[in-house]
């Protein structure tokens, strides 16, 4: 049978009841009982559609359907189970969701493929724990393998240890779980956009061409606190003035050039009173591309400006800390059978960046051949319990992605 727009629609509103507020929004946090039931239920959903599934050592879920020549590398598919607290229903569930019924359709038809075909719910995707992205993944890939969980603290105080004790899983998860990719042939990962482009462009789906990295400078202007009315305005050492002017300057520099964007998100004014020029800021910039080379060039205009300001204000800006995660750019052999899917199926599409990160950047840089399916997100909203996709889009690409898997399992 066909990609079924009611049963997609079903099993993310079943999935959102494990965690829904009052307030609307669904806050499922990892290893928590509302993520567990949850996972419990994704489960039984998989074990009704013909898979195996197993929940590994560190409380990835895993489904698998065997293929007709179970000896060769698996195609994965999947997304994250957790939400941001306060979350919407579709950001990582739906590519679990597509995933799952990709293989439902195929079950309900008869199909089997060539290649075993699995799919994952990942754990901890969304840091919101442990403050570490794409936790699970990591795990998987042998990253944690040499630590104790007593040494990897939850944002609450207790520990991982604590997380595996209460969820039935190992105390010896960082080692057990550390399977590494070796199996897989392809992953690719069907998620919501989490941005307004396709949207705007009135399109169906995106083909992921590449997660782009990001650079944080952690930066402290130094001035000179003194009395806010009897200090003149031209001997003035104001680092919040000057810390405005980089702002500004950043701000300025991104609009100007398409191929990065740049936030600056953190601010800290000591000594924060009303009457005191400001005698010093520490503020945090974040830029991001699709290209490391271009977050270099970003970085030396971004040094240049700072030098500027601090000799025109008359302050010293020191650099704390600085934070570089490389773009990963995804398998152009898989982005390809991702868009002539697309165009198989009739829908629209384009190539283009993905502006956050996901687990799929973990297989790809663990150099598993790795795709990403983009779904549109309403007005851009994501992280919100105002996130949402129109279900046609979603079965539309669910479709997309059901066509991908096949190929990719056929080869």
């Amino acid at each position: 049978m066909a990609i079924q727009y009611e049963r997609i629609k079903k099993t993310i509103a079943a999935l959102a009841a494990y965690g829904t507020l009052p307030q609307g929004g669904t806050t499922r946090l990892s290893y928590t009982a509302e993520y567990l039931a949850a996972q419990a239920f994704l489960q039984r959903e998989m074990l009704e559609s013909g898979m195996l599934a197993e929940v590994d050592p560190i409380g990835n879920l895993i489904g698998t359907y065997v293929g007709r020549e179970p000896e060769l590398t698996a195609v994965m598919s999947g997304s994250h189970l957790d939400t941001v607290p306060a979350g919407g229903n579709f950001d990582g569930a739906l590519g679990i969701v597509a995933a799952l019924e990709c293989v439902r359709s195929w079950q309900e038809e008869g199909y089997r493929p060539k290649r075993t075909v699995r799919v994952i719910a990942t754990i901890e995707e969304e840091c919101t724990a442990f403050g570490m992205a794409c936790f699970g993944v990591r795990v998987r890939g042998g990253e944690f393998k040499k630590q104790k969980p007593e040494s990897i603290v939850h944002l609450t105080g207790g520990s991982l240890a604590e997380c595996l004790q209460a969820a039935g899983l190992p105390h010896s998860a960082l080692q057990d779980a550390a399977v590494g990719f070796q199996d897989l042939a392809a992953f690719v990962e069907l998620h919501i956009e989490q941005g307004a482009d396709l949207e705007e462009r009135g399109l169906t789906c995106g083909a992921v061409t590449a997660i782009v990295g990001y650079d944080r400078l952690f930066l402290t202007l130094h001035g000179e606190a003194n009395h806010a009315g009897t200090t003149s305005m031209r001997r003035r050492r104001d680092a919040l003035a000057a810390a405005a002017e980089v702002i500004l300057g950043v701000k300025e520099l991104a609009e100007a050039d398409d191929r990065f964007v740049a936030t600056v998100g953190q601010l800290n004014v000591t000594p924060n009173a009303v009457n005191i020029v400001p005698g010093k800021v520490q503020l945090a910039i974040e830029t991001r591309a699709a290209d490391d080379r271009v977050l270099a060039e970003v970085r030396a205009k971004i040094m240049s400006l700072l030098e500027r300001t601090a000799s025109k204000s008359g302050i010293v800006i020191t650099k704390e800390n600085d934070f570089h995660v490389a773009a990963v750019p995804l398998s152009e052999s898989v982005r390809k059978v991702i868009e002539q899917s697309a165009a198989g199926c009739g829908v629209s599409f384009q190539a283009m960046p993905s502006w956050a990160g996901h687990d799929a950047q973990i297989f790809a840089a663990s150099g598993v051949p790795t795709g990403m399916i983009f779904v549109p997100s309403i007005n851009g909203v994501s992280h919100s319990k105002e996130e949402s996709s129109d279900f046609q889009s979603v079965t539309q690409a669910v479709k997309v992605l059901e066509k991908t898997l096949k190929t990719l399992a056929e080869v």
